[in-house]
């Protein structure tokens, strides 16, 4: 283009100046525009609900399938049955890198057991493994639906939460909202530090990348912020937010 050209700006002071963008209290559930500079991020912790989407999905793949008249009532029965003892567990263990790590090779070890077990045909546990290979779980098509109605409903009045009870993060304080009541603390920035923490690999797994948010002040917890979805690229944001200097990503281990 012609340096002459009057729409072209001649000095970088002359150009305009990129906005950023606005935020929204809907950013709670998925974050965006994480490469622009932030103004403000809207952060919220979510129920433990949020972790049975499995179930939800194993639920209502095994009543479709099972409408549709599909014979694998028994490998239905198994999947459902796995996918919800899996986020029983998640609610119950906390499991860190170091626990994660001895839990996988307590898996693998009981696994190298059964199979010596089975090649040498030890009578208490080939029998203990017969019995479990003889298990035939199933579950009716109305139960399965009856089970995904409760869950997802539950689940759905989980995700409103944090629509009215979130987080506001800005350069000079960090505000807590509970609507339709308004601001219900509010932290100035000056002395604080927020640090990312990682408590349970599994919940960091089914929230994509998620953990928990604490805010400290001269050394004390002044406030903890779990289950968050997505903390992972909510960091990148925070960090060009408050300065890199400024945000403390921790250990999980």
């Amino acid at each position: 283009m012609d340096a002459s050209d009057p729409h072209q700006p001649s000095s970088p002071e002359q150009r305009p100046a990129t906005r950023a963008p606005r935020e929204t209290p809907w950013e709670v559930y998925w974050p965006r525009d994480l490469s622009a500079t932030r103004s403000a991020i809207p952060i919220a912790s979510f129920p433990p609900i949020v972790y049975f989407w499995p179930t939800m999905i194993a639920l209502a793949a095994g009543a479709a399938l099972q409408a549709l008249g599909w014979a694998g009532a028994v490998t239905i029965g198994w999947l459902v049955t796995a996918a919800l003892s899996f986020n029983l567990m998640v609610i119950v263990l906390d499991l860190d890198q170091k626990k994660f790590l001895i839990a996988c090779l307590l898996g693998l070890l009981l696994g190298v057991v059964a199979w010596i077990a089975h090649d040498k045909e030890w009578a208490v546990l080939s029998s203990g493994a017969g019995w479990v290979a003889g298990l035939a779980p199933t579950y009716s098509t109305d139960a399965l639906l009856l089970l995904f109605t409760a869950i997802a409903g539950l689940f759905l009045l989980g995700m409103m939460r944090p629509r009215f009870d979130y987080w506001r993060f800005e350069p000079n304080e960090f505000t807590h909202y509970v609507q339709p009541f308004g601001r219900d603390l509010s932290i100035p920035r000056q002395g604080s530090t927020v640090s990312r923490e990682v408590p349970d690999l599994l919940e960091f797994f089914l929230l994509f990348g998620g953990g928990s948010l604490v805010i400290k002040r001269e050394g004390q917890v002044v406030a903890r912020i779990d289950h968050i979805p997505f903390l992972g690229r909510r960091m990148v944001a925070l960090e060009a937010m408050l300065g890199v200097t400024r945000v403390q990503n921790q250990d999980p281990s």
